[in-house]
């Protein structure tokens, strides 16, 4: 059965667009942001490649890692005041896809909060 030039040309015109996402994705190009970060322009996180901040930029808009304990002071454990000092953002969160908890590469806890 032979495709006709419209259907073969709306099957390269997917198999072109399937790569171009792939390709996209591959070289890191982010997916949306997620939360409350959404608005913010790329160039607030990212300042010369589009890879990971550092904590220091997290931290920039944050404030410092022991504000930030205060602030998740009563979450048990609170995951701002380890036993692993001052870890990178990035361990846990992630704007573009999905976080978790690094913690639980190790132990199991059930911490339920918005991140």
């Amino acid at each position: 059965m032979a495709l006709t030039p419209k259907l073969t040309a709306l099957f390269a015109a997917g198999v072109l667009a399937a790569f171009a996402a792939g390709a996209a994705s591959a070289a890191g190009m982010p997916s949306k942001i997620n939360g409350p970060h959404a608005k913010l322009p790329c160039s607030t996180c990212h300042k010369n490649e589009m890879t990971a901040p550092p904590k220091e930029t997290c931290l920039s808009c944050h404030g410092s890692y022991d504000k930030l304990a205060e602030r998740t002071a009563k979450l048990t454990p609170n995951p701002h005041f380890s036993h692993r000092g001052e870890e990178d953002c990035t361990n846990c969160h992630s704007l573009h896809g999905k976080s978790r908890l690094e913690c639980n590469d190790c132990h199991s806890f059930n911490l339920n909060f918005k991140w």
